[in-house]
């Protein structure tokens, strides 16, 4: 008996690609866009939401950093443009500040992450912030203030938008779930390295633990619950 191994298509795990296209956020959310799960939403006030906007620092948008993702010109100006749009509103938004030393994080990465610019937050997304949270692993709720703000809010429900896709963006937004928040995770909300990545954390998210609209779309809502 002879063992049959599937052959899948490589994926560089350090490979970096410009794909925040909008063709590719058009095709993402006709894939994981899921109208029934709308109805999962509770009957929402713009005062029960709040937006996260994760991690959005120079070590992820300035070129000059090694961890710069090449996306990040076509990326932060939908992103600053919905943070605009939802300040319209009075949407609360949190942003979150992310260091690491001598933790697992460490480990993994071979690194530290302490450098005070590159952690700094980008100097077009500080305005946007009605409160920054510090953390140090990829879980915003993990040993942060975080869920404490949000229940003395009275939020329901929160909108996952930052760096990088698949780790703090996904982690965060599982937990968010799992802490009893129900989770809008928009297609072009965050950003990570390519495609591939982006679209592995769309796909399961979007089965289990998030709605996954445009930010297009999600600005159409929002002014209509105005």
């Amino acid at each position: 008996m002879y063992l049959r191994f599937i052959s899948l298509l490589p994926i560089s795990l350090s490979m970096k690609e410009d794909y925040m296209k909008d063709y590719f956020v058009e095709r993402m959310e006709r894939k994981y866009f899921r109208e029934d799960k709308v109805a999962c939403l509770p009957n929402l006030s713009l005062e029960q939401l709040v937006i996260l906007g994760i991690d959005l620092q120079n070590q992820f948008l300035l070129p000059e950093s090694r961890a710069y993702l090449p996306s990040s010109p076509q990326f932060l100006p939908r992103l600053l443009n919905f943070y605009e749009e939802m300040k319209k509103t009075g949407v609360k938004i949190i942003l979150t500040r992310h260091t690491h030393r001598d933790n697992i994080l460490s480990v993994w990465w071979a690194d530290d992450m302490v450098d005070e610019h590159l952690t700094s937050l980008h100097k077009d997304v500080i305005k946007y912030g009605d409160s920054v949270v510090e953390k140090h692993t990829y879980d915003a709720f993990l040993h942060t203030p975080l869920e404490s703000m949000l229940r003395e809010w009275n939020i329901k429900a929160v909108i996952i938008t930052g760096v990088m896709t698949h780790l703090c963006c996904e982690t965060t937004a599982r937990s968010a779930f799992n802490h009893g928040f129900s989770v809008i995770f928009p297609v072009d909300g965050t950003l990570t390295q390519n495609p591939a990545f982006h679209e592995c954390s769309l796909r399961a998210l979007s089965h289990g633990f998030a709605l996954v609209p445009s930010l297009r779309r999600l600005i159409e809502w929002m002014h209509s619950w105005e």
